[in-house]
């Protein structure tokens, strides 16, 4: 019989929010979700199969909430006042199941890349001949080959934020912060209480689901990156690919936390390593309208032009060539006063942010 994991699996009382944890069976239970605290919950245990490897975490909760204010304070639009208003809910520290693929693709590939060429053309009545550069397509092919290894979600319940699914479906495969599956890993010993979710899907349903079109993504843009700089159309790919196995199964580490800004819910994400982020944030109405009403200046401007065609009729061609003139000098100052208004009010926010975040610690 393959060696399983026993997890402790608590339905919250009060959201009915299913709590699954690596944690010893414990007399107290407060859900991560609603935050009620369960006195002596009815406590179930839940066996699944031992992950093969395990990502560590090398961030801890200060980390998180350091990414979290980063993030805060350079994200444009978010109001000044976000550190003062900010109500954030408890933080989420969590293994998920992943299933690791990894392997070899080939790619062989069509397309038509643009060149020019110079042709002689006559005049249409055969009494002058010039130069004349047209852009033409000629056929390539190629091939393109490489190794591939990420993670895909290895859970399909309901127990999962939305915003946490879309987050870690399908993600990149860290080997240098990967260990071989120790319990000692995960921390419990210290106090530790990591969530995770138990293993629910096989490996060959989530290689259908996302590993096979991530492949071939992969393949094609690798392809495509041969061709940088060129003008393509046409461009075909066909892909073909060598597992070295089926998906092994590994836990990856993530932390997530909702926060609440007048009364709107928002939510930041970030993944164990420290790498990679996901965020929602409040919008500052005031920015966005002043931004709009730079913008708006800038388009008034630029459809001024008009006006030389109306001098054209109305006085001269020398005055429609000077209204023309002056029109495009005027653009080029306009836009470059409104994005000049734009960059300091956005970069003034920003520092107002970064001063009501340094006032935290």
């Amino acid at each position: 019989m393959a060696e399983t994991l026993e997890l402790q699996q608590v339905v919250c009382p009060s959201c009915k929010q299913v709590i699954t944890s690596f944690s010893p069976f414990q007399a107290e239970v407060e859900c991560p979700y609603c935050h009620n605290r369960a006195f002596n919950p009815l406590i179930t245990a839940k066996k699944v199969p031992v992950p093969e490897r395990l990502i560590v975490f090398r961030t801890n909760e200060k980390d998180f909430e350091q990414s979290l204010i980063n993030n805060l304070v350079e994200a444009d639009y978010v109001p000044t006042d976000i550190f003062e208003a900010i109500n954030p809910g408890n933080v989420i520290k969590a293994y998920l199941p992943m299933f690791l693929y990894e392997g070899r693709y080939q790619s062989s590939w069509s397309c038509k890349v643009a060149y020019e060429t110079n042709e002689v053309r006559a005049s249409s009545d055969g009494t002058k001949v010039k130069n004349k550069t047209v852009k033409k397509w000629a056929p390539h092919t190629g091939t393109s080959q490489g190794n591939f290894a990420f993670l895909c979600l290895a859970y399909e319940g309901k127990d999962i934020p939305d915003e946490l699914r879309t987050f870690s479906a399908q993600f990149p495969y860290n080997t240098m912060a990967s260990k071989e599956y120790d319990p000692g890993l995960l921390g419990i010993d210290k106090g530790d209480s990591p969530m995770t979710m138990a293993l629910d899907t096989d490996s060959d349903l989530v290689w259908n689901k996302y590993g096979d079109g991530l492949v071939n993504e992969m393949a094609a843009e690798n392809a495509r990156q041969q061709l940088s700089g060129e003008e393509i159309k046409d461009f075909r790919a066909s892909n073909s690919y060598d597992l070295k196995h089926s998906g092994r199964y590994v836990l990856a580490p993530f932390w997530f936390v909702y926060y609440t800004y007048n009364n709107e819910k928002h939510y930041f994400i970030m993944d164990g390593l420290g790498e990679n982020n996901a965020m929602s944030t409040p919008i500052s109405s005031d920015e966005v309208a002043f931004v709009n009403s730079k913008e708006k200046v800038k388009k008034i401007v630029k459809w001024m032009w008009p006006l030389a065609v109306l001098m054209l009729f109305i006085a001269n061609f020398t005055v429609a060539i000077i209204t023309l003139v002056v029109w495009f000098i005027a653009k080029l100052i306009v836009n470059k006063m409104m994005d000049k208004q734009i960059r300091e009010r956005l970069d003034q926010s920003r520092e107002t942010r970064r001063a009501g975040a340094a006032r935290l610690n």
